[in-house]
């Protein structure tokens, strides 16, 4: 009796190893008593309500027209020296440091 109680108020010393099992598979009690306890101690308990929805119906979620693809804008000129204006900046950087070396 005295084990039974520390391990209820978890003080038992081998209390962080300890698993709850299954009074079957224990053999404290067959499996039909064990509904028959159960059945008669959920008697006077209101049941569970559902919570309700919680996610959204697919009907409501799921795209079925594709989005319009954006056009892209390959019909616009590129010019040389706007592609490479980082490029020469960087590299009239690394001639300034080579100069001063």
């Amino acid at each position: 009796k005295s084990t039974i109680d520390q391990i209820r108020d978890r003080k038992h010393w081998n209390s962080a190893n300890l698993q709850p099992m299954d009074p079957v598979t224990l053999g404290l009690a067959s499996q039909i008593d064990l509904d028959m306890e159960v059945n008669r101690a959920s008697r006077g308990r209101e049941q569970a309500q559902p919570a309700g929805d919680t996610l959204l119906p697919a009907a409501l979620t799921e795209r079925l027209v594709p989005a319009p693809e954006k056009p892209k804008d390959e019909d616009t000129e590129l010019d040389a020296n706007a592609v490479f204006a980082k490029l020469s900046a960087l590299k009239s950087k690394d001639e300034d440091k080579d100069d001063e070396e």
